[in-house]
């Protein structure tokens, strides 16, 4: 983008405002203008003042100026002395313009204050004014420019010269540092709308000054307003030429923000080429319709070259138009060279919203350059900071895909080493160990003098290290990290290469080894991010050391835990301590010590471990209140750890063998106090549960005295949640009305289901629309009621949910299933067995196996898939994993896949033999499955109905005969109907 210039402001406003007043009167004119020049009878003169038109039309002003004098000396002596001849008017005003265009200020001076002289009230009065001002402020004197600021004030009165002298006023002003005073200037001539190119300009120098001026809020103002002005599409290309180059003066000067406001409103390529070349086509007819007059007038002085000149302003017009459209379309041409202006124009955005750490929107700039401009000159320097900011954004993921893409597309950039570091590092952050390896080997390979070098074989040896943990890897992690410390003392690597070496030695059971490294990183790093495991490490090799006393492997651990109290691997050393009490025979010393280590801040299996081991010297104590105590300490610290539950049970153990359950009961409520609100806590229920059994006797209470029972620990169960619940919410409230179930549950057992049955799917209907303050066991519970009930927008919602929000949770899996049977429930079996397969292909580790793989089956047989069906049923049936109500479930479907097949009209010739097959299932059932109630009971009516479309009245009879008075099959839901069929 060219830099503006003076000479191009000229330029483009160089046709002045009588130019929009007086187009129209030169169009097709016959008559002459209000004030035509006065005729010349003698035919030399005429011509010598074409040649004077001919000098200006060239811009050869000097010679004009000699052409101007000779015409003055030709004249008559008495037009000389007319002060009222329209002629010696006229040659005095262009001598002065001549001398102002050929930079004779002086002499210009002269002539245009000889005319205001003679002819104060002169047609071109304003304009002389206007040319001594100019004339004044090129001779560049503070006496003159003065006079010229008056002069300008004066000129600007003429309605038609108001633009041109308020933009030379504005820019003297500006000159002399008097910002305010340009700044009027420049408003004032903006007025509403801009329209001419002077006011264009005008708008241009308010850009200016509010930028210098940091008025960052007026300045967005004015660049909003300018955006579709008419001055400016005329002269947009122009324009943006402008004001990206005061863009980029503030992007110099470091005003980003102002910068930045200039950059956003810069029109768009497409939008300058298509506005300025219609904005040409325009100017270019208004110039052929002035160069047909002036072809008629020159047609008609040629025909009557002894007649006086009588000329319109369309020559004068026409001068003045040709070099606006000269400007606009060398500017045209311009933007047509820069065809990455949009590009360019992106990424001085960039540039500026990351200096002012906007950094997503700079991300989004420099993607979009990658993506759409790839042949940008610039395009590498984009696609590196993008990768910077992805970095301080810490998108790991999108930023390693970068990492490999720029890496890829400019392999030989400057900048290659660093980005292959980084896409490394962050490979060692996803612990994508194989590909760790790999990687560095090569980057090792390719930049075999760098001064990373150290990171390269670090970063080999420790995903060796890590990746499979056998003798192999271990062999290969070794020298790696050996030459780390060997070659490169001073890394910063060092003392991770050091205690990762030292660990290698250990696994590798090299005792020698270990005891000299662990030592070394010791000596060095006494107080280091390793100390407390090294020092772990040297105990335990002692203490497998008959050589080595008890008595200094516990001096040793005690000594370095109380130099290091909050080290992280305190917890391992307590347990190690302890390990080496109770090999002393100092079993209360031991007990203290584990029990130090289940309240250290350790991770799971340390703590796990000192717990059970406490538990077991305590439990040969019989100190069952100590192991209460220590398992609800830990309960009330932690209550959302994954030991939390058996931390819960222990206590519920510990107090009924004290005879305490109250007490017990008040632990887990205090412990459910910071999760029962809480739906993403899953060890809630479980609490819970626990809670609920502490409160339930041993002793089931008689028959007359269970619902009185009942009643009074329904409402224990309530003041002891109450007093838990803090805040209560949606969630507590779900989870209340659960342990109400869930105590129904266990004191009827199954003898009496309508009461918790009520209070469950209360919790399904009060918050069908309210999934997300369920938790993931609520969420499995209600939906599978909701769908049993056959509300399944609202069943779904539940299952998305928990397939959602909880994908790591104990119930995941429950999530997929449900939305697999709600399409089987909705007719939509395809749907249904892409979930399934889904599922069983990707999780294959699925809690929820057995139940849908028979989703899978049920799929199938609403399919009309009966051959794959019947070999799913099989292989369930078959296999121990689906032993029971599973396997009963899939000889069912297997026998309605006979009949469901029977049905269908091209079966018509097999109809009786698959329902024989069927009914013979549904018999073998019957036999096999009298262990599962419901199962056999199914059976025996399925079997009845079968032999009765078989037209087997009799023994349609005797099957439900049979299950109305088989004496396990009473309680189920098919032996009642069978007694009521029989009735």
């Amino acid at each position: 983008m060219a830099a503006r210039t003076l000479s191009s402001l000229l330029a483009l406003i160089a046709w002045t405002a009588l130019f929009t007043v007086l187009i129209d009167s030169a169009i097709g004119q016959n008559t002459p203008p209000a004030a035509p020049v006065k005729v010349i009878a003698i035919a030399a003169l005429n011509r010598m003042l074409k040649d004077v038109d001919a000098a200006f039309e060239a811009k050869e002003y000097a010679t004009a100026v000699t052409k101007l004098d000779e015409l003055i000396k030709a004249l008559p002596p008495q037009t000389l002395k007319d002060p009222k001849d329209e002629m010696m008017e006229d040659l005095i005003y262009k001598i002065g313009l001549a001398n102002l265009l050929a930079g004779q200020f002086a002499e210009a001076e002269r002539a245009f204050t000889e005319y205001v002289t003679k002819y104060p009230a002169g047609m071109y009065a304003s304009r002389c004014a206007l040319g001594v001002g100019k004339a004044c402020m090129g001779q560049d004197t503070p006496t003159k420019k003065d006079l010229a600021i008056k002069l300008f004030k004066m000129a600007m009165k003429d309605p038609r010269l108001n633009a041109e002298a308020g933009l030379a006023l504005a820019g003297l002003y500006s000159e002399g540092g008097k910002r305010k005073e340009a700044m009027e200037v420049f408003k004032a001539l903006m007025g509403s709308d801009i329209r001419s190119a002077n006011q264009t300009a005008a708008a241009v120098g308010v850009i200016n000054l509010l930028a210098d001026e940091g008025k960052l809020e007026d300045l967005t103002y004015y660049l909003d307003h300018l955006t579709n002005q008419a001055g400016v599409r005329d002269a947009i290309a122009w324009y943006t030429n402008q004001v990206i180059v005061k863009g980029d003066e503030c992007l110099d000067s470091r005003d980003f923000d102002t910068a930045l406001a200039i950059f956003q409103t810069a029109p768009a390529r497409s939008q300058i080429l298509s506005t300025q070349t219609k904005s040409l086509d325009i100017q270019r007819k208004n110039l052929a319709i002035l160069e047909r007059t002036i072809a008629r007038e020159d047609a008609e002085e040629k025909r009557k070259p002894e007649a006086p000149i009588v000329r319109s302003v369309a020559r004068e017009l026409a001068s003045n138009l040709r070099p606006a459209i000269e400007a606009n379309e060398k500017a045209l041409a311009a933007i047509k060279e820069l065809k990455d202006l949009d590009a360019g124009l992106l990424m001085r955005r960039g540039h500026c919203f990351y200096e002012l750490k906007r950094y997503e929107e700079a991300r989004l700039c420099f993607s979009t350059l990658r993506l759409k401009f790839p042949t940008y000159k610039a395009i590498k320097t984009a696609a590196f900071t993008e990768i910077m900011i992805m970095q301080d954004l810490a998108k790991s993921t999108e930023l390693l895909d970068l990492c490999k893409s720029y890496l890829a597309t400019y392999p030989d950039s400057s900048d290659v080493e660093l980005v292959a570091t980084l896409a490394g590092e962050l490979l060692v952050k996803q612990a994508k160990w194989p590909e760790v390896a790999t990687y560095f080997a090569d980057l090792e390979t390719r930049f075999p003098k760098s001064a990373n070098l150290d990171s390269f074989l670090f970063y080999q040896g420790l995903a060796y290290f890590l990746s499979a943990g056998d003798t192999a890897d271990f062999a290969r992690s070794t020298p790696l990290l050996e030459k780390v410390t060997q070659d490169y003392p001073n890394s910063k690597l060092y003392e991770a290469a050091l205690y990762h070496l030292a660990m290698t030695y250990f696994l590798s059971n090299d005792y020698k080894k270990t005891l000299g490294a662990c030592s070394a990183y010791l000596s060095k790093f006494p107080k280091g991010l390793y100390a407390g495991d090294m020092q772990y490490r040297l105990s335990f090799v002692d203490s497998n050391d008959p050589r080595v006393k008890p008595d200094k492997i516990i001096t040793e651990l005690e000594a370095f835990m109380t130099d290091h109290p909050t080290d992280v691997s305190n917890g391992s050393m307590l347990c190690l301590l302890a390990d080496t009490y109770k090999k002393n025979n100092q079993e209360d010393s031991a007990l203290e010590a584990f029990i130090k280590a289940a309240r250290s801040k350790s991770p799971d299996d340390v703590i796990q471990y000192a717990m059970d081991s406490a538990t077991t010297i305590l439990q040969t104590k019989k100190d069952w209140s100590t192991i209460a105590e220590m398992h609800g300490a830990f309960l009330k610290e932690h209550p959302d750890s994954q030991l939390a539950p058996l931390s819960a049970g222990k206590i519920v153990q510990m107090y009924n063998r004290l005879g305490k359950s109250e007490e017990g009961a008040q632990i887990l409520a205090e412990a459910l106090r910071t999760s029962i609100s809480n739906p993403a806590v899953e060890q809630a229920e479980y609490l819970l549960d626990l809670l609920v059994q502490t409160l339930v006797p041993r002793k089931r209470p008689v028959k007359d005295e269970m619902e009185a029972t009942a009643e009074k620990l329904e409402k224990q169960l309530l003041e002891t949640l109450a007093k838990a619940i803090d805040k209560p919410n949606p969630t507590a409230t779900a989870r209340t009305f659960y342990a109400q179930a869930r105590l129904s549950q266990l004191l009827y057992h199954a003898s009496r289901t309508d009461h918790s049955d009520l209070l469950l799917k209360g919790i399904a209907t009060n918050y069908s629309s309210e999934p997300a303050v369920l938790s993931p066991t609520l969420l499995s519970v209600c939906g599978d009621i909701l769908l049993l009930d056959g509300k399944l927008d609202a069943a779904q919602a539940m299952y998305q949910r928990l397939n959602d929000r909880y994908k790591d949770s104990l119930f995941s899996d429950a999530g997929p299933l449900g939305l697999g049977n709600v399409a089987l429930a909705r007719k939509q079996p395809d749907a249904a067995l892409k979930i399934f397969e889904d599922t069983l292909v990707n999780n294959k580790g699925t809690s929820r196996y057995c139940e849908t793989t028979i989703g899978k089956l049920r799929a199938l047989i609403d399919l009309g898939q009966f051959a794959e069906a019947r070999k799913l049923a099989e292989l369930v049936v078959s296999d121990k994993t689906y032993r029971g109500e599973m396997a009963g479930k899939a000889y069912l479907m297997m026998a309605d896949s006979y009949r469901i097949e029977a049905a269908r009209p091209e079966a018509v010739t097999e109809r009786d033999e698959l329902m024989r097959k069927a009914y013979n299932t549904y018999q073998r059932m019957y036999v096999v499955y009298q262990s599962l109630p419901d199962i056999c009971a199914e059976a025996y009516w399925q079997a009845s109905e079968t032999a009765k479309a078989l037209k087997e009245g009799d023994l349609a009879a005797e099957n439900l005969k049979v299950l109305a008075n088989h004496p396990k099959l009473q309680n189920t839901k098919r032996a009642k109907e069978a007694k009521d069929k029989s009735l």
